[in-house]
């Protein structure tokens, strides 16, 4: 069962790195950001990450601590960093707005996280992951958490000429002044 699950994620959390990969390549003809929050793309997408990610939490609790490691690192460690990290997705989602982090058309956001980061929310979903992955101590999680981590951070390159195309010079000067992950530039 649990060669089976991990084959299952792996094979999902394939489809969502190259839907991502096809989007930066092919941006006239991306799947993500999908071009309408009703469009197949939309469903498409949320239903293969949530089910890859799922089945990572789930590879994690079948394969629990198969590297034994210990216990007075495991838990604090990677309760924190996805304690943590839910805090800052959490608190990118709440400025940006529920809708727009989803995909849909919103206003360009500049303030608050997106002073110093122009992807907030996907630094904490990298930490929930990486969190995860000592929290489980897993084997067979750590190779789909690399993979989460892959998709998380080729995600904005699939978004950013969308943004561009969205809002334009203001995007553009937004990208010269903040970094695509951390710190602001001159």
């Amino acid at each position: 069962m649990l060669l089976g699950l991990f084959i299952l994620t792996a094979t999902l959390l394939s489809g969502v790195i190259g839907i991502l990969a096809y989007s930066v390549r092919r941006p006239s003809k991306r799947i993500w950001p999908p071009p309408a929050q009703q469009a197949w793309q939309y469903y498409f997408v949320w239903l293969l990450t949530l089910l890859s990610f799922g089945g990572l939490i789930a590879v994690g609790l079948l394969d629990w601590n198969s590297l034994r490691w210990p216990a007075a690192i495991r838990w604090p460690v990677g309760v924190a960093m996805i304690v943590g990290g839910n805090a800052l997705a959490w608190a990118g989602v709440r400025q940006l707005s529920l809708k727009t982090t989803s995909g849909s058309k919103g206003p360009l956001i500049t303030g608050g996280l997106y002073r110093y980061s122009r992807n907030p929310q996907y630094i904490g979903d990298i930490a929930i992951i990486c969190g995860w992955a000592i929290l489980s101590a897993s084997a067979f999680t750590i190779p789909l958490c690399l993979g989460g981590i892959v998709a998380f951070v080729l995600t904005p390159f699939a978004e950013e000429s969308w943004l561009e195309k969205l809002h334009g010079d203001d995007y553009r000067e937004y990208c010269n002044r903040v970094g695509r992950f951390f710190g602001r530039r001159r």
